[in-house]
C-alpha cells in the first residue's frame, strides 16, 4: 500500500481538508458554522447554569404579559 492509500483509508484521510482549494463561499460557510457553534455553546451554558435560574424564571412570561398589557391599553382606548 502506498502512503496515499493509507492516508485515504484512515480517519486522517477522511477529515483531510485542502485549505488552499477552498473558495470564498467555503470560507464563509465555515465561519458561519463555527460562529453558530460557539454562540450555541455560550447560550447552552448560560441557560443551564444554576446561578441564572432565578433571573431567567423572572422573565418566564414576559411575552405573554406584554401581550396582555398591550390588549388592555387598546381596549381602554376604544371605550
Amino acid at each position: 500500500m502506498s502512503s496515499k492509500e493509507v492516508l485515504d483509508t484512515t480517519a486522517q484521510g477522511y477529515f483531510y481538508t485542502d485549505w488552499s482549494a477552498m473558495t470564498s463561499h467555503d470560507w464563509a460557510g465555515m465561519m458561519v458554522t463555527v460562529i453558530t457553534f460557539v454562540l450555541m455553546a455560550i447560550a447552552y451554558f448560560y441557560v443551564f447554569r444554576p446561578k441564572n435560574k432565578d433571573k431567567l424564571e423572572a422573565q418566564k412570561y414576559f411575552l405573554l404579559n406584554e401581550q396582555i398589557m398591550g390588549d388592555e391599553t387598546t381596549t381602554t382606548e376604544k371605550k
